[in-house]
């Protein structure tokens, strides 16, 4: 019995909300509020999906590719000068930000490595990148004498 009772009452508690349903104005609002959060869930999905297959792409594959700007640029400048000087700044713009993403980024070569083998910690020595040895040949450079 005393779960009809209980039952009884959550039903009672129920239908007394009905008669506190929100206005119009609130509901509309609600519903252009879920509108909005799905179609920015939506366009969060698209960007992270655009962001993974941007970090599949090489730095260095960036590079190649302005190369070939450049040099595509330089070939077929006579078909058309105007595009193709907007074809070879991109190339530039495109390989000197290449280079400095290269040579400034966080990622630095060249120390030690410590990996485990067969459940034993082992150490080797990695030798320093181009980018790594030009870094440190500047830094040495501009290192005030005595």
């Amino acid at each position: 019995m005393p779960d009809n009772e209980r039952l009884e009452r959550e039903i009672e508690e129920i239908l007394g909300k009905i008669e506190n349903f929100p206005e119009p104005q609130a509901r509309a609002r609600r519903a252009r509020k879920r509108r909005f959060v799905r179609v920015s869930e939506a366009f969060t999905r698209r960007q992270r999906q655009v962001a993974q297959q941007l970090s599949r792409i090489a730095v260095s594959q960036i590079m190649l590719a302005s190369f070939l700007l450049i040099l595509f640029s330089f070939f077929f400048r006579r078909a058309n000068p105007v595009l193709m000087n907007w074809v070879m700044y991109a190339g530039i713009i495109l390989f000197v930000s290449s280079f400095a993403i290269m040579m400034f980024s966080g990622r630095r070569g060249g120390g030690t490595v410590r990996q485990n083998w067969r459940g034993r910690p082992t150490e080797y020595r990695t030798t320093p990148s181009l980018a790594d040895r030009v870094r440190r040949w500047w830094q040495e450079r501009n290192v005030p004498r005595r």
